[in-house]
């Protein structure tokens, strides 16, 4: 029996026939961490390690969409493809996605962060980049159970409660922001990273977690652990 593929317009078409419920159905009963205990890059120390990141696919450039989701806008012209934001919740070392929303870019990464932390629970460690350092969205995150792991931007200079044996140190964040201020662990690292043309280059990097138990969660484990986010996304 040979089976015909379908063409890309076909596909397509047929999506605009079914509409979005069924499409969003099929997500959701899908979408979901699939690894197992001992699989490499899937757990830490019992914790399921998940990453959050976004991108900005390109839509189509057509009066039905850029309604919808606007091209950028420079002095006096648009220019370039509409794009989406798009931000996903996946599984580190399987890279299964957990949730996902999206929307136009004119609204922050955060927002739509803020979207998916009903599939973050207390079995779970959420790895992050820079972007998703806010003390509001940490504290938010803290709240569903989950553990975090976050690098931080070079803004932030978290003054120092307690040094721990490990070199990382205890602060409080979210002056300002938070009624409350949040506990967490800081670790400062060097990290070299070698380019293609086999040059060096030395980043500083300040991780935020927390994790405060340095005994059970040494500094240099979650610096390597850190990188499962790039292998990830």
């Amino acid at each position: 029996m040979c089976l015909t593929r379908p063409s890309i317009s076909s596909l397509a078409r047929a999506r605009r026939r079914v509409g979005v419920a069924p499409l969003r159905r099929l997500f959701e009963t899908l979408a979901g961490a699939v690894g197992l205990p001992g699989q490499p890059g899937v757990f830490y120390r019992g914790l399921r390690t998940v990453a959050i990141d976004g991108t900005h696919p390109h839509v189509p450039d057509e009066e039905q969409v850029t309604w919808r989701y606007p091209k950028r806008v420079g002095d006096k012209l648009e220019f370039g493809y509409p794009l989406l934001r798009l931000l996903v919740v996946i599984e580190c070392g399987t890279r299964a996605l957990l949730t996902a929303a999206f929307g136009p870019e004119t609204e922050g990464e955060l927002a739509y962060a803020q979207r998916l932390l009903g599939v973050l629970d207390r079995t779970m460690l959420l790895l992050a980049d820079a972007g998703f350092d806010a003390a509001e969205f940490l504290r938010d995150v803290g709240a569903t159970g989950a553990q975090f792991l976050v690098r931080s931007s070079a803004r932030r200079r978290p003054t120092i409660a307690h040094r721990l044996p490990d070199g990382s140190y205890l602060a409080r964040i979210g002056y300002g922001t938070l009624p409350a201020l949040l506990l967490v662990r800081v670790i400062e690292a060097q990290v070299t990273v070698t380019l293609a043309d086999g040059s060096l280059r030395r980043e500083q990097w300040r991780l935020i977690t927390s994790l405060t138990d340095h005994t059970r969660y040494p500094a240099h484990e979650l610096v390597d652990l850190y990188h499962e986010r790039w292998r990830a996304t």
